[in-house]
């Protein structure tokens, strides 16, 4: 019979790292708030003086209660806190404590550098309800399971009366912590040939298309609303690319603010991508693969009603085939 595995001295918490929310403050009815039970409504709410009532979001910020989604594109943080489970006074001393972590993708396992919470001095003792905290980032490119995979040892000393040392080991375990990463913007594209149209209006077509039109459709597939703050198109080859959204430069000079998508919205935007004309040097040559053109890849940027950030680029997207 095996026998019973002896609890560690040393615990591992890990905790992810999110942004807050603005608390919400559901109000009282209004024939509630004519009852004479009721003295004064806003006693019912947690909110500050001069706050107005019936306003449903709080300036009051929450902590997540729970993991929350992670979506593509963003930062995916946590921390890590390995304590010293040990009370005061123990016989046993806790050195040589480390950490490390790794994620497993879809496509693969990747280690991830982990950096302190704060400025710490090195440790060679863990003492009893000490703590280390580390911080690891890992930027979400793929969608599907993800797998946090943690491993910690350290070296557990038993010391005699003398306190010197009588025996030690070396002990070491690892959890997995599972999470799916899903889409936050949901993007379909059409590349269509742009004709050139000559001075008497008929359309010239060549057989090597030098404009092209690129529109993309964005979706919000996340929970909450999200503010796009940049849509670019980089190109390849010898093209360049125009924006005609609403960073295109208007007449006046005025410029309109970035959209903001609730959930389930859906935007559409374009760029007009034209060959660039021969210049002082010569113009790269054009990239093509089974008989398409490669024009380039969209990048989209964009940030939460928090201020977290999110990225995003597309694959290689490419002309129809002629």
């Amino acid at each position: 019979m095996e026998a019973p595995r002896e609890p560690h001295s040393v615990s591992l918490k890990v905790l992810r790292l999110s942004r807050p929310s603005l608390s919400q403050s559901a109000t009282l009815p209004s024939s509630w708030q004519k009852s004479a039970l009721v003295k004064n409504p806003s006693h019912a709410l947690n909110l500050p003086n001069g706050t107005d009532e019936d306003f449903y979001l709080s300036p009051i910020l929450t902590l997540p209660p729970a993991f929350g989604q992670a979506y593509v594109g963003e930062t995916f943080s946590c921390t890590l806190c390995a304590n010293n489970e040990l009370l005061k006074g123990a016989e046993r001393v806790i050195t040589g404590v480390k950490i490390g972590a790794e994620m497993q993708t879809p496509s693969g396992t990747l280690p991830l550098e982990l950096t302190p919470a704060e400025e710490e001095h090195i440790k060679h003792v863990l003492e009893p309800g000490e703590s280390i905290q580390k911080i690891v980032r890992f930027d979400l490119r793929e969608e599907g399971n993800h797998v946090l995979a943690v491993s910690l040892s350290y070296s557990e000393t038993i010391m005699s009366k003398e306190k010197s040392a009588s025996s030690g080991r070396v002990r070491t375990f690892r959890k997995l912590y599972q999470f799916a990463a899903q889409p936050c913007l949901s993007v379909r594209t059409k590349v269509s040939e742009f004709p050139i149209s000559e001075p008497s209006g008929e359309k010239k077509v060549s057989a090597k298309p030098t404009r092209f039109a690129l529109e993309a459709q964005l979706e919000n597939m996340a929970d909450g609303p999200i503010m796009l703050e940049q849509v670019t198109f980089n190109t390849k080859g010898p093209f360049q690319a125009t924006s005609l959204n609403w960073d295109a430069s208007a007449p006046g000079g005025k410029r309109t603010e970035p959209p903001n998508l609730i959930p389930r919205d859906v935007m559409q935007v374009a760029f007009l991508i034209e060959e660039r004309k021969q210049g002082e040097g010569p113009l790269p040559q054009r990239d093509v693969k089974d008989g398409r053109t490669v024009l380039g890849q969209l990048s989209i940027q964009w940030r939460t009603a928090m201020g977290d950030s999110g990225f995003l680029t597309t694959g290689w997207l490419m002309a129809k085939k002629r």
